[in-house]
């Protein structure tokens, strides 16, 4: 069977939440054997998505990203030139490379690329995954031909947009193949014991691993415990056989999630995706005054996450968050995220995908 060549170029970065959904769709786009697809990244020099891009075997740029600060910083004065050296760093990649589309997932390195896009008349569609738009995408807004969202509610900030769809969370095949057995064998976990997993995202998070550190003689009592601290962190020195410290992991995220019974997490989209994919339970724990608290209340209000709250980190341990602890059953709260969206939105958004470059070579 022939296969139609088609190029596609994605852009974002800056953080591996933005990242993950677009390896997960160029996972499912590959699927279709009816295409041969080729990828481009473009993304940024210091964030942890070049890594995550070349890993995945898929060709990565880097490109000039000058933040748009809404505050006093030095850096306004030479980031509106790295905005200017950025588009035309995209006019450069689009012509070179010649996508069929471009798909972005926020990021400032995608600003100037989705404009040099509109000028070059090459089809732009965002991956809105965070209840409020964040600034990026806001910008972009003129540029693009079509929008996939997580929540129908972002539907509206929207409008004039020819084509808009809520796809729900689109995730990497680990996810929808992974193996508590995996992770049990992986690292050592007791089969018997429940385990719960700190995450801070891939940069760590300051205020969870002192979360950590306050509850963790509490935990280990009843739970077994995975701390992912972010790089350059170690943990909390205590050697027990239910602590286990991991800076971050390259390879079984999807397995480890899958074996825990209860995730405390930032309010990020792309874990708290995965999460209801996989149908696990979250205690959120969002960064302070950003969209996150939005995404939270958004699914605190359909009752399909735990919020924290001031208590949880008071010194003596809270007593009634000792009971939550101790007394916690898994599965109620998991199987009410996993029902907010119907599954993971690969296949919605490969269809999206697809169904843009269609319509713009038959124009």
């Amino acid at each position: 069977m022939d296969q139609q060549k088609l190029r596609l170029m994605f852009t974002g970065g800056g953080s591996g939440g933005p990242t993950t959904p677009l390896l997960g769709l160029a996972e499912t786009l590959k699927d279709h054997e009816e295409y041969s697809i080729e990828f481009l990244f473009l993304g940024t020099n210091r964030g942890p998505e070049h890594k995550m891009v070349e890993e995945f075997g898929m060709s990565y740029q880097a490109i000039p990203a000058g933040k748009l600060r809404r505050y006093w910083d030095w850096k306004n004065l030479s980031d509106p030139f790295l905005v200017l050296v950025g588009f035309f760093y995209g006019v450069f990649y689009l012509l070179k490379f010649r996508p069929q589309i471009v798909i972005s997932a926020g990021s400032f390195a995608s600003v100037p690329v989705a404009w040099a896009s509109m000028i070059l008349r090459v089809p732009h569609l965002i991956l809105q995954m965070d209840v409020r738009p964040g600034l990026a995408n806001r910008l972009m807004k003129p540029c693009s031909n079509a929008a996939a969202f997580y929540f129908e509610s972002t539907l509206n900030t929207f409008k004039g947009i020819q084509k808009r769809e809520v796809v729900g969370p689109v995730v990497r095949s680990n996810m929808l193949n992974s193996d508590p057995k995996r992770a049990e064998a992986e690292w050592s976990l007791d089969p018997q014991k429940p385990l719960l997993t700190v995450t801070g995202g891939g940069q760590g998070a300051g205020q969870l691993n002192r979360l950590v550190e306050l509850w963790l003689p509490v935990w280990l009592q009843n739970w077994q415990v995975v701390h992912l601290t972010g790089k350059g962190h170690t943990g909390e020195n205590k050697v027990h056989p239910d602590y286990h410290p991991l800076e971050f992991v390259e390879h079984g995220m999807g397995d480890l999630l899958a074996r825990s019974d209860l995730v405390i997490t930032r309010a990020g989209m792309g874990i708290l995706g995965e999460l209801s994919v996989l149908a696990k339970d979250a205690l959120v724990i969002p960064i302070a005054g950003t969209h996150q608290e939005i995404n939270m209340d958004a699914l605190v209000k359909k009752d399909s996450v735990f919020q924290a709250d001031p208590d949880l980190f008071k010194e003596p341990i809270d007593e009634k968050w000792k009971q939550f602890f101790n007394n916690f059953k898994p599965g109620p709260m998991g199987e009410k995220l996993h029902q907010v969206w119907s599954g993971p939105g690969n296949q919605a958004l490969s269809a999206m995908v697809l169904s843009c470059i269609d319509k713009n070579l038959r124009n």
